[in-house]
């Protein structure tokens, strides 16, 4: 699944968790002056704690989002009142994310994604499962190539192949032949993994790939 996808999904979840959590709400006799209507405090701290981790990743601690979020848990605890206007920040960061207002963040976000995926790779590698570290590796770059060419307006197939890629971000200048002939050898070690052709690439083949694909990722994606 995108990275965009992935994060969007989870906005979304989190909307409707919001809705469900302001459901539990119970109304105060009208004698309570001055007390907000409780909600179930569990499903709302829940709730609250995993809307402002997200909100973090993405849109960063020093955001207006972020900020704005946190500011509603106040001292007071979790009543209606406070989870109410937190969901409604949520909501707008949604609507921003969505609406592609957040284009650097989502490539921090791409990045930190990439990057566990390569720290996976690496893992699988230092275990002695070479095939299945080159397989991620390749993942992860194929991937990457499609963030890339639909951040610099390249036009791809409804489902594009990593060479096709390659080759289409290389003639329209976003890289050089030369870092093409290298994504292009990468991408054989991948797909000589995927084959079970284990005697066609070493240890050291795909350690360097990792290494070059994080390099890679790093200069495009920040």
């Amino acid at each position: 699944m995108k990275v965009d996808q992935t994060v969007i999904e989870r906005l979304r979840e989190l909307v409707t968790l919001g809705e469900q959590v302001l459901r539990t709400r119970q109304n105060l006799p009208p004698n309570y002056i001055g007390f907000d209507d409780p909600v179930n405090s569990e499903a709302a701290y829940q709730w609250f704690t995993s809307v402002q981790n997200i909100i973090g990743r993405v849109f960063g601690v020093e955001s207006q989002h972020f900020k704005n979020f946190s500011a509603q848990q106040g001292g007071k605890g979790l009543t209606y009142s406070p989870v109410r206007k937190a969901q409604g920040v949520l909501k707008a960061a949604v609507e921003d994310y969505e609406r592609g207002y957040l284009i650097d963040l989502r490539k921090l976000v791409e990045a930190e994604v990439f990057d566990d995926f390569l720290e996976q790779a690496n893992a699988l590698l230092a275990a002695g499962y070479i095939g299945p570290a080159a397989v991620v590796a390749g993942c992860v770059l194929e991937d990457s190539l499609r963030k890339l060419a639909e951040s610099k307006g390249v036009a791809l197939a409804e489902r594009p192949k990593l060479d096709l890629m390659n080759a289409d971000l290389a003639k329209a200048g976003v890289y050089s032949k030369l870092i093409q002939k290298r994504i292009t050898a990468i991408a054989d070690i991948r797909n000589n993994a995927a084959h079970g052709k284990w005697d066609q690439f070493t240890k050291d083949d795909v350690n360097d790939a990792l290494l070059w694909i994080r390099g890679f990722v790093t200069d495009h994606f920040g």
